[in-house]
């Protein structure tokens, strides 16, 4: 009886196992892998095949303001229901203290003179002062802001009122110019340091490739005082510059010497501009009335123009420095009605009397 129960004891026992080993076991399958179901990918998945890559699917994001279709549309809490940010008072903008420019808006331009440029660099033989004036005078001309009056013409019109020429930068020579030629700014300058690299790129060829530093000083005169408004300085640094072949260090120096000017030139025109247009009455024939800007000034036939006597140089009481000119006794205004030559007009009188040479004129523009 004893032997019988622990027979049914076995039995029960191996029963129990072989059903607990079942359970454990029956998410292993039994023949290989079990196939997965391919799914679909919605409407709104898009597949890109690129080449030489695997597929890359992308879900479109919905239109903005599209409420999804499993998302109901936000209901806006009634008001009162949260707090409102607190509000704070904004600054009023910084009013701006420069002046229009309306003298350029409306094309009329001013007259200026490039000086001849010192040459203060090691390379003495080399004409750079020359190079870099003539480099200048082409970049304002393109410009197109400017009327340029070539220092050659204005040395000889001067020579024939017994004034030297060469004196071209002194106050008194650049004082007579505003007021006979209606000259406002003169520009001189210097070349204050170059510095020339020119390795061999190889030494099978011997082909040489040169690099070029450069330092350049602008320095702004104004015609009407003689006095220096601002000195401007471009450096050029040596990436950029290099040149290989037959004349490589002449380019690569004019390369340095763009690189100064195109750096200097946006700050120098603004500077240009804050100077006050006007030019002079040059000749009076009965009712003609000729003066010293044109077509090239930005003139048209129709323009009015006032006149106004020549004003009154003031001096600081201490440094004897000019301050400038103060202006004269309005005359009266001058209609514009013929263009002649290069940069002259004729006008006749619209309005007041007594105009004479040297009389100064603006645009009745404000």
């Amino acid at each position: 009886m004893t032997g019988h129960n622990k027979g049914l004891l076995n039995i029960v026992t191996f029963v129990l196992v072989l059903s607990f080993l079942v359970a454990s076991c029956s998410s292993i399958p039994l023949f290989g892998k079990k196939k997965e179901e391919k799914k679909e990918p919605p409407s709104d998945v898009k597949t890109v095949n690129i080449e030489e890559l695997e597929s890359i699917k992308g879900v479109n994001p919905p239109k903005p303001g599209t409420p999804l279709p499993s998302q109901k549309p936000a209901v806006s809490p009634p008001q009162g229901a949260f707090p409102k940010p607190p509000q704070t008072a904004s600054l009023p903008p910084r009013p701006s203290y420069l002046p229009p420019l309306a003298f350029f808006q409306m094309g009329f331009k001013k007259k200026v003179v490039v000086l001849d440029f010192e040459n203060k660099t090691t390379y003495q033989e080399e004409k750079l002062g020359d190079v870099v004036a003539k480099r200048l005078s082409d970049k304002l001309e393109a410009a197109q802001r400017l009327v340029i009056i070539d220092r050659t013409v204005v040395g000889d019109r001067l020579d024939k009122q017994g004034i030297r020429p060469e004196k071209l930068a002194s106050p008194v020579v650049m004082k007579y110019a505003y007021r006979s030629l209606g000259i406002q700014a003169f520009i001189g300058g210097m070349v204050t340091d170059l510095s020339l690299l020119s390795p061999k790129t190889s030494e099978s060829s011997g082909e040489e490739a040169s690099f070029a530093t450069a330092r350049v000083e602008i320095r702004l005169l104004d015609a009407s005082t003689g006095n220096l408004l601002k000195t401007f300085v471009g450096r050029s640094p040596i990436f950029g510059t290099k040149e290989t072949g037959e004349n490589s260090r002449g380019k690569a120096v004019m390369k340095a010497v763009d690189t100064c000017l195109d750096d200097i030139l946006d700050g120098f025109l603004r500077e240009i501009d804050l100077l006050d247009w006007s030019t002079t009455i040059a000749r009076i024939e009965g009712e003609d009335f000729y003066i010293n800007a044109g077509r090239q000034s930005g003139l048209r036939i129709g323009d009015t123009l006032e006149v106004f006597e020549p004003g009154k140089e003031i001096f600081h009481p201490t440094t004897n420095f000019s301050l400038g000119w103060t202006t004269g006794k309005l005359k009266g205004t001058l209609r514009v009605t013929n263009l002649f030559g290069v940069d002259a007009a004729a006008g006749k009188v619209v309005q007041g009397q007594g105009f004479n040479v040297d009389d100064v004129v603006k645009s009745t523009v404000r």
